[in-house]
């Protein structure tokens, strides 16, 4: 019993730092939506995808022109579990191609057509329309469309239109808002946080990620969400003509780019498909985003994709000469010109390479990947913890606890067992923050921290010592 006055209070600090997350992959990619479902089929809305399951529900079969069931696949091997949402771009409406009447041989009553027929114009027996009543149409595990006639016949005229991926561009990749703000492409990605409350770390688009304006707007929306982007070269881009085109002002093959937020990967390599049992190849960005979530799930952020075994990778469009200790090959002439490749290591695939895209044009820390991995997990972590700041009282109290929490996060990413930063910390600088600024609501609160360096080269010094002779024969037994 309580006969009197009784106060139970619980002080909250404002501030408190949770981590960036840091496994969450935005992939654009084409889907033959025509096989799925109508509950499944998507365009240009994010779906999650977290599990087998979800590939199979959402992207269908691994169709070799399409880049979506192999992009997620790849994606889920690689990183042993991730959560990507799939932005498919593929429109059966407007990706379509119309074929003109043409005869075609019936054989066993079927005429067996190369595409997935979206419908068919006409079917004539001569000049007499053949009834829909007198064939069927179905579709067979290799993508062809069997048409199968009732009446035994031996040639038939056929008009059509099929689906075809060919037809899909570089601004469906890109993207726009339209005056409704409804986002297709890139422009979608944007729409992740607001649907889910994921915070985008990865960006990529398998293929399509080689074309100059689909690059530089993945990287448009990199810079907007602190996030990476992981890049394709066109296939059958071979070791000289790539590095040209890192610096050419007329390339043959178009991969300029000095953002720091962008890492180009080739050659392409070679992946099961296990729809239609063989080994293809195909476009690596799946690969990296794959292993930077592996990564940081096993290690950290701050440790560099740079000669990592890669799971999926069964060979690659043509060997990339590496010798260890030799400077003159191409795999140091690829990393040279700031582009990630791959080498076959003693029977197995490694990713190898360091920089991102600002490479070679500057040089430095922050053109090693994992520094940018680091710096943005960081500035992420301070900024969407400080989110309950905003409103706040400004006190001197205020202050003196944001840079207690942000001083005892950095003191956390230098501890040994699992260091990210070397060190690093926060304060508040007067001279940034005069009267009439703070009173007006504007507080800025300075930081500094260094993630550590990759180990991109390292050199011993070796000599024979005649001296260890005596050495050894004076201590003889």
């Amino acid at each position: 019993m309580l006969h009197g006055v009784h106060t139970n209070t619980e002080r909250t600090n404002k501030l408190n730092l949770e981590d960036a997350q840091t496994n969450i992959i935005a992939a654009l990619v084409t889907v033959p939506t025509f096989l799925l479902s109508a509950d499944n089929k998507t365009l240009n809305t994010p779906v999650p995808i977290r599990n087998y399951q979800d590939i199979a529900d959402y992207a269908g079969v691994n169709l070799p022109d399409y880049t979506g069931y192999d992009t997620l696949d790849t994606i889920m091997t690689e990183s042993e579990g991730a959560t990507v949402y799939m932005i498919n771009v593929f429109d059966e409406a407007t990706h379509k191609t119309a074929v003109a009447e043409a005869d075609m041989t019936v054989t066993n009553k079927k005429v067996v057509i190369d595409k997935y027929v979206k419908s068919l114009t006409s079917v004539k027996n001569g000049s007499t329309p053949i009834a829909e009543s007198a064939y069927t149409v179905a579709y067979d595990d290799s993508g062809n469309t069997v048409i199968t006639f009732t009446d035994n016949l031996s040639t038939v005229k056929i008009a059509y239109e099929y689906y075809d991926v060919t037809q899909v561009g570089s601004s469906d990749f890109v993207g726009a808002v339209d005056s409704d703000g409804i986002k297709s492409g890139s422009k979608a990605i944007s729409d992740i946080l607001a649907l889910y409350g994921d915070d985008v770390n990865i960006i990529i688009a398998p293929v399509y990620s080689a074309i100059p304006a689909v690059r530089t707007a993945l990287d448009n929306v990199a810079a907007d969400l602190k996030a990476r982007v992981y890049a394709d070269a066109p296939l059958a881009t071979r070791v000289n003509t790539a590095i040209q085109g890192r610096t050419s002002d007329n390339p043959t093959v178009d991969l300029r780019c000095v953002s720091p937020n962008v890492t180009i990967c080739l050659p392409w390599v070679k992946r099961y498909n296990q729809h239609t049992d063989t080994v293809e190849t195909k476009a690596p960005s799946a690969v990296a985003a794959g292993l930077r979530v592996y990564l940081n799930k096993t290690e950290n952020v701050a440790k560099s994709l740079d000669n990592t075994v890669c799971k999926t990778v069964l060979g690659l469009e043509y060997p990339v000469e590496f010798i260890l200790n030799k400077e003159n090959t191409e795999s140091n002439a690829l990393n040279g010109a700031g582009i990630t490749t791959f080498i076959n290591y003693k029977g197995g695939y490694r990713i190898y390479g360091a920089r991102n895209c600002a490479y070679p044009s500057e040089s430095g820390i922050e053109t090693f990947d994992s520094v940018i991995d680091t710096r943005n997990f960081i500035e992420k972590t301070i900024e969407n913890s400080s989110f309950e700041c905003v409103g706040s009282r400004l006190t001197k109290g205020f202050i003196d606890n944001v840079l207690d929490v942000i001083n005892a996060k950095f003191n956390e990413w230098k501890n040994a067992e699992n260091q990210i930063i070397l060190g690093g910390n926060a304060w508040f600088d007067e001279s940034r923050n005069p009267a009439q600024q703070l009173a007006n609501g504007k507080v800025r609160i300075s930081y500094k921290f260094c993630p550590p360096p990759v180990v991109e080269e390292l050199e011993y010094s070796s000599y024979i010592d005649i001296n260890i002779i005596t050495q050894a024969l004076t201590n003889a037994d």
